[in-house]
């Protein structure tokens, strides 16, 4: 938003840096700060690459690897507290630690009433941004998406703790261990919250101690001792039923909460920001395009959970095969059958793009869709097809609609390319048809009976 030009505040309640879970990223992490300018202090920080993890799931134990090492382990109050440095230098006031005391829409403005460390101050806005996490838990606000959930987890310290992070699905719970750069390993237990209150021990820790000697997360461990106290929070997943009005919208876990077996929340928070401030910007400039705006931030928190549920029940039926365990069967309820894909075919090569005549599927659509049009939410034809996710209204960079309305009949990708010559480069062109080709958009003219009516 400082960026876009609009005067910001950033309100964080508490001191960095302070430990937070969500210490392992998702390889789509990085690319998200560098897409929004803040990459460089989480780059410098030389975190540790993720490389290996050892996963111990429905099909036995075995070393995961990701050679291009794209995941992050982070100190999560040095990571926030570098960002935090970072929009400083963007222009960005920031008020820390502050809790807001009072927050009311009066006279079309927000009147904010602060606690700045006893202090007190109040500011106007003209629009809010919720990041507040978990905080606001009213059903009014949340539709649960998925089985309660309870992570339960402790840091440990010693001469022997696991240098990889762990994955582990048990009887009736799954277990997650991270190493951290300060040679700390985080260990978490996802458990149901009623079966967890059955556990033996007369104390949180004790029942914590109790589920953890049923995996194997600490067993290599010597000399391992607790390096501060057992704590537990609410992981259920849930998606705010309000996430967005004229003059306010709610962000990361404010707004969508995905299953932790994903451990991809981190990267879905930024990706809400990205999507948001483009979204907050529409509704503060443009507010005629405000149920464009409101369509798409909707539209995209939706399908991201939707497209989260599927994936992670599909992930815990793996175990629930085989483990008949109600933790099991409750997180793969919403498995279903998988939905039928157009035939797959093979990437196009070089003598395709040259020599086989191509015709746009009869399932291809442009449907009037909201999205992103450089700092706005508008609304544009759509690229619509089974094999695609969402919606693609620009690819490259250049409107799909446009060039799929003009495609000349019974002609090779390199003679499309070549008829888009007069709006693009060559190369461009090239890609796109290519891309069009690979995802049965476009389908060789021998199939007649699937062609397009446009």
């Amino acid at each position: 938003m400082a960026q876009l030009g609009h005067d910001v505040r950033l309100i964080e309640r508490e001191r960095f840096p302070r430990r937070r879970l969500g210490e392992s990223l998702s390889p789509g992490t990085l690319p998200l700060l560098r897409a929004a300018n803040l990459h460089e202090p989480i780059e410098a920080a030389d975190f540790p690459r993720v490389r290996r993890v050892w996963v111990k799931w429905a099909d036995g134990p075995q070393w995961r690897d990701d050679p291009h090492e794209q995941g992050l382990l982070v100190d999560r109050g040095r990571f926030d507290m570098r960002l935090v440095e970072r929009v400083r230098a963007f222009g960005v006031t920031v008020h820390q630690p502050a809790r807001i005391d009072e927050r009311v829409w009066r006279g079309g403005k927000w009147r904010i009433v602060l606690d700045v460390e006893g202090r007190q101050m109040q500011i106007e806005a003209d629009f809010l941004a919720d990041a507040g996490g978990r905080r606001d838990r009213t059903a009014r606000h949340q539709a649960q998406t998925g089985a309660r959930t309870l992570a339960v987890y402790a840091y440990w310290r010693g001469a022997s703790l696991p240098a990889a992070p762990q994955i582990e699905a048990g009887d009736d719970a799954w277990f997650w261990g991270v190493p951290l750069p300060d040679q700390t390993y985080n260990t978490l237990a996802f458990v149901d919250p009623k079966s967890f209150r059955l556990v033996p021990g007369s104390s949180l820790a004790q029942r914590f101690l109790t589920l953890l000697g049923r995996s194997s997360l600490m067993q290599d461990c010597r000399e391992a001792e607790l390096g501060g106290p057992v704590r537990a929070i609410d992981a259920t997943p849930y998606l705010a039923a309000d996430c967005v009005a004229p003059n306010a919208i709610r962000l990361g876990d404010a707004a969508l909460a995905i299953d932790p077996i994903s451990s991809s929340g981190v990267q879905k928070a930024i990706g809400s920001a990205l999507s948001g401030a483009i979204v907050a910007n529409t509704l503060l400039r443009r507010p005629d395009s405000a149920p464009a705006a409101f369509g798409f931030y909707r539209a995209q928190l939706s399908e991201a959970s939707e497209r989260h549920r599927g994936w992670t029940a599909e992930h815990y039926g793996a175990v629930a095969d085989k483990n008949s365990h109600s933790f099991w069967r409750d997180r793969a309820a919403n498995r279903g059958a998988p939905e039928p894909k157009p035939p797959s075919s093979a990437p196009v090569d070089a003598h395709a793009m040259t020599a086989m005549p191509v015709q746009l599927c009869r399932d291809a659509a442009l449907v009037r869709t909201p999205c992103l049009d450089g700092d706005f939410v508008g609304v544009a034809e759509a690229l619509h097809h089974p094999s695609l996710e969402r919606p693609v209204a620009y690819l490259g960079g250049w409107e799909l609609a446009p060039l799929l309305r003009r495609l000349p009949a019974g002609r090779t990708p390199l003679q499309i390319a070549q008829s888009w010559s007069n709006l693009m480069p060559l190369d461009c062109g090239l890609a796109i048809a290519g891309w069009l080709v690979n995802r049965g958009v476009l389908i060789g003219t021998a199939n007649q009976g699937r062609s397009s009516p446009w």
